[in-house]
């Protein structure tokens, strides 16, 4: 699911519950319980849609540096701080966005359910920096090789890295199906005025 703006929805699938004409109120309400079961996670331009979802440690500082990886760093802004809302951001020294050979990850050790990633840029009063496109990837366990996160179809899943009028507010891609993962690697794949990108992961409630 992309990160876009939505309207407010009700959503249901499946067979409603049995219709107990005795009691319409109690019927509703286990109609109503039903509803955000069945509708799809929503993406955001903020972190406010996040609070029922554990970052899983970039951001804090639970994560050491040396877990953290990229493909190049520039000499000021290697991939270490490279953290949601860090003084700082992580941007490549070299990066061929063709071969997909630009790219940060982070070392989570054990395999961990991983939901979404929120990332953002950084915005001066002169100008801004932003990743506006990227793809993610995964090993399911230490040993086992990179699995891109898709589509339904297939097709490697293109993320959103939201607008680059804000480009220093937090932007929240949920991913379709939770992944269990050990290591997540962010490609770059398209990016404005330069390549900056600060990032964490998140871990939300099963439906």
């Amino acid at each position: 699911m992309d990160c876009a703006e939505s309207k407010a929805r009700v959503c249901f699938f499946g067979q409603p519950p049995e219709l107990d004409a005795a009691d319409m109120h109690q019927w509703m309400a286990q109609f109503m319980e039903l509803v955000p079961k069945g509708c799809p996670r929503h993406c955001s331009d903020d972190t406010a849609n996040v609070d029922s979802c554990q970052r899983l440690g970039l951001e804090d500082g639970t994560i050491p540096d040396e877990r953290i990886r990229a493909s190049s760093e520039g000499h000021f802004n290697p991939a270490a701080v490279g953290r949601l809302n860090g003084p700082s951001y992580w941007s490549p020294k070299y990066c061929d966005l063709v071969s997909s050979s630009c790219w940060i990850e982070v070392d989570l050790l054990q395999t961990t359910r991983v939901s979404g990633v929120i990332t953002h840029g950084n915005k001066l009063t002169w100008a801004s920096y932003l990743v506006t496109e990227f793809q993610v990837s995964y090993k399911p366990t230490p040993s086992s090789n990179y699995e891109y996160i898709k589509e339904n179809n297939g097709d490697i899943k293109l993320f959103d890295g939201g607008d680059v009028i804000s480009a220093s507010t937090p932007h929240t891609n949920y991913f379709n199906l939770a992944v269990m993962a050990s290591t997540v690697r962010i490609y770059l794949t398209v990016y404005i005025g330069k390549r900056a990108l600060r990032f964490e992961l998140i871990q939300c409630p099963m439906d």
